[in-house]
């Protein structure tokens, strides 16, 4: 039971509708599903034929091999109440054709209040916490000038208060740059897995998703063009848009728009803007780069999201 309660949570947070499916709250370690990356997430997510920078791992394992140069990139993620999420991913290029990748995510929410049948109200029981890892092992490897590949491997565990969980996962896709002109195509499966235990009696398959996209940079490669399809079975479709611009030399600013966060709309003022998202980004050519994003949820509130990069 405790499982399915985070996974509701979980399902609000990272704006996954609560009713576009009868399967929600049924996959396992469910904050897999949180985005990576504060440019990612300013482009509406829309980013499996973008996956540039060492965040391609967790978006399409195929872009890290884009990647010319080490990278290493932080994300810290402020969610609603007491809850946080974070990443740490560096790339290293081997050779001419190979990239290696490695990430380590991290979930955690505090102040749970503990209940139980006999006290529903959880009056002097205090509180617990859970706490999700998963470490991510991931090799790219650049087939030709224009068509990448790419597959990682990761263990996750989960702790919720005294119970314990352990799951085992893979991502796989390709990337196709100039396909026609400047347009990419990007295909990815993520998180194809289940859990090795579970918290309780019963093991969960992951939240397997699929996802399609397309990427096009045009006006000089000055504004960045991007749409994402997925699915996943407890999820059902979804829809993502997202534009970048650099306004002046290695300054950028960004939006987009989810289609699955249109069922926490109401009647209230703060609801129109549910689903967008907006972001700004510096970069710094062989040195650094800066992004913020921010991810309306409608009278949930809003996300903000830190990234920053370091490139060797």
């Amino acid at each position: 039971m405790r499982t399915s309660i985070i996974a509701a949570l979980l399902s609000v947070w990272v704006g996954a509708p609560l009713f576009a499916s009868d399967q929600i709250g049924t996959r396992g370690f469910p904050f897999l599903r949180i985005s990576v990356g504060a440019r990612a997430v300013g482009m509406g997510e829309a980013f499996t034929a973008v996956a540039s920078g060492a965040e391609g791992l967790e978006w399409n394992p195929a872009g890290v091999a884009q990647l010319n140069r080490p990278s290493l990139t932080t994300d810290y993620l402020s969610c609603f109440s007491d809850a946080h999420a974070g990443s740490v991913i560096c790339a290293q290029p081997v050779g001419r054709s190979a990239t290696f990748g490695l990430s380590l995510r991290f979930f955690h929410v505090g102040g749970i209040p503990r209940t139980t049948l006999e006290n529903p109200t959880g009056q002097g029981l205090g509180d617990f916490s859970s706490t999700d890892l998963c470490f991510k092992l991931g090799l790219a490897y650049r087939l030709t000038p224009r068509l990448y590949v790419g597959a990682s491997g990761a263990l996750v565990s989960g702790t919720i208060d005294d119970a314990n969980a352990f799951g085992m996962a893979g991502d796989f896709g390709i990337l196709a740059k100039d396909v026609v002109r400047r347009l990419r195509l990007g295909v990815a499966a993520r998180h194809v897995g289940t859990m090795a235990s579970a918290y309780v009696e019963t093991t969960d398959p992951l939240p397997t998703q699929i996802a399609v996209g397309a990427a096009y940079p045009t006006f000089g490669r000055r504004l960045l063009l991007s749409y994402d399809w997925s699915w996943s079975v407890d999820w059902e479709s979804e829809h993502s848009f997202g534009v970048e611009w650099e306004v002046v030399y290695d300054f950028f600013l960004r939006g987009g728009y989810r289609t699955h966060l249109s069922d926490l709309r109401d009647t209230s003022e703060d609801a129109d803007l549910a689903g967008l998202t907006f972001g700004i980004g510096f970069r710094r050519v062989r040195a650094y780069n800066l992004d913020y994003a921010y991810a309306s949820m409608a009278d949930l509130g809003g996300t903000h999201r830190f990234s920053f990069a370091w490139i060797f």
